[in-house]
C-alpha cells in the first residue's frame, strides 16, 4: 500500500510560495491532490486489492492537473496456462499525447501475451516471445499507417510489464516505466529506463539522423521523453524504436520451486515514470 506523509520545514525557513501569488496558487493545488490520494488509500475507494492465489497486490491512479488520464493499468490473474503452470499478468502502460494507445495496450497486451505463450508451447523462450508480443502490439496500434500519414499524431505509450509464475519472474519494458523488486529491504531494479540521454540511445538516435535537445529535461528533438515507446507518431517511424529491454529471473533451489509471492517477491512494485523521477531506493521507501 502507498504511504504518503508530509515532510515540514525547518524554522527560519520561508517557502517562495509565500512571496508568489502564482507560486502560492500551484502549492495549495498540489496539497489538495496529495489530501485526495491520501483519502483514496485510508478510505480504499480508488484502490484495488486481491489476495487470489496468496499474490497481493493494489492500483491507485492519479491524473494530477491533466484534463484526462493518460495512463492505465491491467492485472490478469491467471491469464495463460502452459502444461500445468498458470502465469499471471501485470502491466502499467504511460501514455503520452493521448489515451488511445495506452488504452489500446491494456485491452490487447495481455491476450497477444498469451497467444505467443502457447504457440510457444512447454519451452518458452522469453526473449522472443515478449519481442513478438510488443511487436504485435505496436502493429495494431499503427494499423499499417506510414510516416506521412501520422505527421501531426504523437500519441503513444510506454509499457512495463511482468509475468509471474510459480518459478519465474519476467519482466519487459519499452520507455521509461520501471520494475523495482524490493526484498528485505533491498532494491533490485528489474528493468532499464530508454532514455534520449543514455549513451547507447542518444547514438542510436544520432546514427537515425536525430537529435536530442535539453528542452525541459533530454528530449528526442525536444519533444519526446522517452527513448522507446508504442505508438503512432512521426519521431517513432524515425527514431524512436519498440525494441524493449527483457528480465528474466528464474527462482529455484534443488529439488524445490519457491513460490515467487511468499519467498521472492516481498515488493515487486511496477510504476509509471511519475513515481520513478526517485531512485530505486526512495521508491521502494515510498511503496
Amino acid at each position: 500500500m502507498m504511504t504518503l506523509s508530509e515532510v515540514t520545514p525547518p524554522e527560519g525557513i520561508t517557502s517562495t510560495a509565500a512571496l508568489d501569488p502564482q507560486k502560492a496558487r500551484i502549492a495549495r493545488r498540489r496539497r489538495m491532490e496529495i489530501n485526495k490520494l491520501k483519502s483514496s488509500c485510508k478510505d480504499q475507494n480508488d484502490v484495488v486489492y486481491s489476495n487470489s492465489r496468496t499474490i497481493c497486490y493494489g492500483v491507485v491512479s492519479v491524473k494530477g492537473r491533466r484534463r484526462e488520464m493518460e495512463d492505465t493499468v491491467r492485472v490478469e490473474k491467471g491469464f495463460t496456462q502452459v502444461g500445468s503452470t498458470g502465469f499471471d499478468f501485470y502491466g502499467v502502460f504511460d501514455g503520452h499525447g493521448g489515451s488511445h494507445v495506452a488504452e489500446a495496450c491494456r485491452e490487447r497486451m495481455h491476450v497477444i501475451l498469451a497467444e505467443e505463450m502457447v504457440v510457444a508451447g512447454g519451452g518458452v523462450e522469453w526473449g522472443g516471445v515478449m519481442e513478438r508480443c510488443f511487436e504485435r502490439m505496436d502493429g495494431e496500434v499503427c494499423g499499417g499507417r506510414k510516416a506521412e500519414e501520422v505527421e501531426e499524431m504523437t500519441v503513444g505509450s510506454t509499457v512495463v510489464a511482468a509475468v509471474v509464475g510459480d518459478d519465474v519472474v519476467v519482466v519487459a519494458n519499452c520507455g521509461d516505466s520501471r520494475a523495482v523488486l524490493c526484498r528485505d529491504g533491498v532494491a533490485v531494479p528489474l528493468s532499464c529506463d530508454h532514455k534520449p540521454d543514455r549513451p547507447d540511445e542518444l547514438a542510436r538516435i544520432e546514427g537515425a539522423g536525430g537529435r536530442v535537445i535539453n528542452w525541459n529535461g533530454h528530449r528526442v528533438l525536444g519533444v519526446l521523453a522517452t527513448s522507446r515507446s508504442i505508438g503512432i507518431n512521426r519521431l517513432h517511424f524515425q527514431f524512436v524504436c519498440v525494441t524493449l529491454s527483457i528480465g528474466v529471473a528464474f527462482i529455484k533451489q534443488v529439488g524445490q520451486k519457491l513460490k515467487t509471492s511468499k519467498k521472492l517477491l516481498k515488493t515487486n512494485l511496477i510504476s509509471y515514470n511519475g513515481v520513478t523521477i526517485l531512485d530505486k531506493v526512495s521508491i521502494c521507501y515510498f511503496n
